[in-house]
This record gives C-alpha cells, sequence and structure tokens, in this order.
C-alpha cells in the first residue's frame, strides 16, 4: 500500500509539472490554503554552501525571467514535498508551513528531483546555477556541471529506475543526460521538441517504449512524448 501511495504521489506529481508548462492550471490538495503563496526567499547561501565554486559564467537576472516553471519532489523518507521556482527552494510537511531551504542561487530555479531509494540525495537546476547535488537532503551543496555547454538548465528530471540517470534541458539547445549522478554530462543526439522552451522534464516507464521508459518535456504550447532511446 505504502509503495502504490508512493507512486501515487509521483505521477501526481508528474501530471501537475507537465500541466503548469502548458500553461494549465490545476489545484493539488497538498496542505491547508495559505495567505501566501510561497514564504520570503532566503537571503542568500548558507555558510556550508560559501565554498561552492563559482559557475563559469554570471548569473542570470531575475529581471529577465530566468525561469516561470515550478518543480516539485517526493520525499519518501519523510513524506514531505519539495518546491522549486523562481522564489527559491522550499520542503513542505504535513502540518507545517513552507520552508525554505538554503542554496547556492536563491531564485530562478527551475528543477527539483530526490533520489527515492537515497532520499539524501538531492538533486536543484535553474539557469545561471547549471546542476547542483546535495547528500545530506540540501544542508550542503556542489555543483556537477562537468561536460554542459553552459548553466542555461530550464528542466530537470530522475530516470525512473536509473537513480544515477538524470536528463537536463539546455535552454534553445536540447538534452544532456549523465549517467553517474552528475558527475559527467553528454548532449544526446535526440533534438527535442520543436519548441524549445522546454519548462519540465518527466520520466516514464509506461509500457510501449522500446527503451527503459518515455521523456516527457512540457512547454508553453503544449506537452511532447519521445522514447529515451537516444
Amino acid at each position: 500500500m505504502r509503495r502504490r501511495n508512493r507512486r501515487l504521489i509521483a505521477l501526481l506529481i508528474g501530471i501537475w509539472l507537465v500541466a503548469v508548462g502548458a500553461g494549465l492550471t490545476l489545484l493539488i490538495l497538498a496542505g491547508p490554503p495559505t495567505t501566501n503563496s510561497a514564504p520570503p526567499a532566503p537571503t542568500g547561501p548558507s555558510t556550508a554552501n560559501s565554498t561552492l565554486p563559482d559557475p563559469a559564467g554570471p548569473s542570470v537576472p531575475r529581471e529577465i525571467g530566468p525561469s516561470e516553471s515550478v518543480a516539485l519532489a517526493y520525499d519518501p523518507s519523510n513524506g514531505s514535498v519539495l518546491k522549486a521556482g523562481r522564489d527559491g527552494l522550499f520542503r513542505w510537511r504535513t502540518g507545517d508551513d513552507w520552508e525554505s531551504i538554503d542554496i547556492p542561487q536563491t531564485f530562478g530555479l527551475s528543477g527539483v528531483v530526490v533520489n527515492p531509494d537515497q532520499p539524501a540525495t538531492v538533486y536543484a537546476s535553474g539557469p545561471g546555477l547549471g546542476v547542483v547535488r546535495s547528500d545530506d537532503g540540501g544542508t550542503n551543496w556542489r555543483a556537477v556541471n562537468s561536460g554542459l555547454s553552459s548553466l542555461d538548465v530550464t528542466a530537470l528530471a530522475l530516470h525512473s529506475f536509473r537513480r544515477e540517470t538524470l536528463f537536463a534541458w539546455m535552454r534553445d539547445e536540447g538534452i544532456y543526460r549523465t549517467e553517474d549522478g552528475g558527475a559527467n554530462w553528454k548532449r544526446v543526439p535526440d533534438q527535442g521538441p520543436s519548441d524549445k522552451d522546454v519548462r519540465g522534464l518527466i520520466h516514464s516507464t509506461l509500457e510501449g517504449s522500446m527503451n527503459t521508459g518515455w521523456l516527457y518535456a512540457s512547454t508553453p504550447t503544449g506537452a511532447y512524448l519521445s522514447m529515451d532511446c537516444f
């Protein structure tokens, strides 16, 4: 029953993410409504993050709209939900308000994923940030951008069962994949959807794929689907 509930929550989060990227509005009953959509974002990274190397390029200014998407991830270790968006990274638990999480870039985030087999391993992404990884539930972060052509990552997804495989969308360019938890990224031959404004990625093991599953992409013009046989 617990496994079925986790799958249901993951599916609802995936559907919500695709819908948001396509410009739709859905309501998820994740908790009681609050007067504010989210608490104020943290003013800066924690001391533990101060040793993170500067990214290879300037951060994207807030005024040019680095990311309009909202990404959600479920943490099976404690039943909490992580939310990444233009105001930063937050965690919600039953009965609590949204709690901000310190991260090297505190605005304009585009993705967050949790390894369900090792929930302390969390990845986040954003234009100007690239991809960062935490192995202690978000207390400390390190950049994992080797092989990426830039830091303009607008979407991030974790493979459904290969926990070291992730997909990242590079703005106006295409899909990158890592098979070693972010240590090395490579551009895949697939050109991606015709609408290059990809704001969300989801990997699924639904039947019918000739490989390990399907990769969904959400854009302002709709959702797109491709087998992951790159």
